[in-house]
């Protein structure tokens, strides 16, 4: 019987592995010992990227780690120093097949609390290492462990506000949910072991009143009273919060609470930060692409987004402008050199808003540009003799100014990349319906006739296609450039 007489059969192609997954595997294909030391009951969170994945690993296999993060594709990010904890690190990776960034803490030892109040390193790394078991994916420390862990994090969490504001704590109840899953599969005779052993200054007698508490639901006062003296019991492993943490914490919450952006920033590369060009005519979607990069690094890393060709307009720009519509009115031999010294003005504010872009990325920050200046590009966003403006003026003043205004060009550095969305004038002509159609077609043209070959740093992207077909691109093109 040949090939094609044989009968088909049916394959069913198995689900290609998620990061997650594979970072499990890779884990353990290396004997790494590790667990997911809190969280693990989120899985829905951690699976798929909407929550961090947090690592306890042996110190001793740490190099080991390292290797296998970088395999996977992660990459080191620091958050700033006021946000930083000792002996935790962060690693971030783009899963391609699902769209979203994973973020990996890995842990040198078990560090309770934020970093903005007081933290606890408590010495239980290896007995929670020692009894971690595998579970749904990753190992997870036994229940008893588990138990230990919720609870001390719950403590350290209570605090006054808890007792006064309106209504139960979310939070609170959700620790409830999970102490009532762990509590009757912890062995009760181990978990007493391991804090005469390990956390020998917290009470056992206190630390089951607290856990009754909760389990209890007790009042918002008699909770808060107890989980705070079970934290008083860890004051031999405090450690207080870097010097202006707390008033940033505070600052960033009522930011969150009047509906202003929080004056937080993120975390930067250890590698250094990438200043990223996105360079397209009208209609090629630079606007729309930008928002969605912008949204979907901010949330792990530190990103800028900036508009080259729209900078804040400063008081001397301001200034000039006003003058060129009095000078329009009175005399139009005037209003030439008024139109030229806004242009100076356009190009001072593009370069300060250059320099804060480069600032960002000096401090391992991502910037995400739109219409940034560089010479292939000049006709939509450059100095003004290559936009025609003014041309026919030639004085000892026009060259003057003209000449100031180059310099401020000559002054930005290329971006470390360039994407350009690449989009035929005629489509873009009907995507762009609010502009008139010649001047669309002439933008659009200017980017389609560039011969990009000749330029260092581009990356060509068809914005032709559907938009979640661009985007999943550019994530890719845009994760392998930083």
């Amino acid at each position: 019987m040949t090939t094609a007489e044989q009968p088909r059969a049916t394959v069913r192609q198995a689900a290609p592995a998620t990061l997650v997954e594979r970072l499990a595997d890779a884990l353990e294909s290396a004997g790494i010992a590790y667990c997911q030391w809190k969280g693990h009951s989120k899985r829905n969170r951690w699976m798929t990227g909407a929550g961090d994945l947090d690592l306890l690993v042996d110190a001793a296999a740490w190099p080991a780690l390292v290797e296998v993060l970088l395999q996977l594709g992660f990459k080191r990010a620091v958050a700033p120093p006021w946000l930083q904890l000792p002996g935790v690190d962060s690693y971030v990776a783009y899963d391609q097949a699902g769209g979203a960034l994973f973020h990996v803490h890995t842990y040198h030892r078990i560090v309770i609390g934020l970093p903005w109040r007081t933290t606890y390193a408590v010495p239980l790394a290896e007995t929670v290492l020692a009894g971690a078991t595998p579970s749904f994916v990753v190992r997870a420390p036994a229940p008893e462990h588990e138990l230990l862990l919720v609870l001390l994090q719950a403590a350290q969490r209570s605090t006054v506000r808890d007792i006064v504001q309106r209504g139960r704590s979310d939070w609170i109840a959700a620790t409830r949910r999970e102490l009532q899953r762990l509590e009757p599969r912890a062995e009760w005779s181990k978990l007493v072991a391991t804090i005469e052993r390990d956390l020998p200054s917290v009470s056992v007698r206190l630390f089951e009143r607290c856990l009754d508490a909760f389990l209890a639901d007790a009042s918002r006062w008699r909770t808060c009273m107890l989980a705070r003296a079970l934290t008083w019991g860890l004051r031999p492993f405090a450690r207080r919060p870097a010097l202006g943490a707390t008033p940033r914490a505070i600052a960033a919450r009522v930011a969150s609470t009047i509906g202003l952006p929080a004056p937080v920033e993120g975390k930067g590369l250890i590698t250094g930060g990438r200043v990223l060009a996105l360079v397209g005519g009208d209609g090629a979607g630079k606007t729309t692409c930008a928002t969605e990069l912008t949204a979907w690094l901010g949330r792990e890393l530190a990103t800028l987004r900036v508009h080259l060709g729209r900078p804040p307009r400063s008081l001397a720009s301001l200034a000039a402008g006003c003058a060129l519509k009095v000078a329009r009115w009175l005399h139009a031999g005037l209003a030439a050199y008024f139109e030229l010294l806004r242009c100076v003005c356009t190009a001072r504010d593009r370069y300060r808003l250059y320099r804060r872009a480069w600032r960002f990325a000096a401090r391992g920050g991502v910037v995400i540009a739109e219409r940034y200046p560089i010479p292939a590009n000049y006709a939509l966003c450059g100095p003004s003799e290559e936009q025609g403006v003014q041309t026919g003026l030639d004085t000892g003043v026009a060259r003057l100014l003209r000449r100031v205004e180059w310099t401020y060009y000559e002054w930005m550095r290329p971006p470390d990349a360039t994407i350009v969305l690449q989009l035929d004038p005629e489509l873009a002509v009907s995507r762009k319906t609010d502009e008139p159609e010649d001047y669309v077609r002439e933008r659009a043209q200017i980017v389609w006739n560039t011969d990009w070959a000749g330029v260092d740093g581009v990356y060509i992207v068809d914005a032709g296609r559907a938009l979640p077909e661009v985007l999943s691109d550019l994530k890719s093109l845009v994760w392998s450039l930083i």
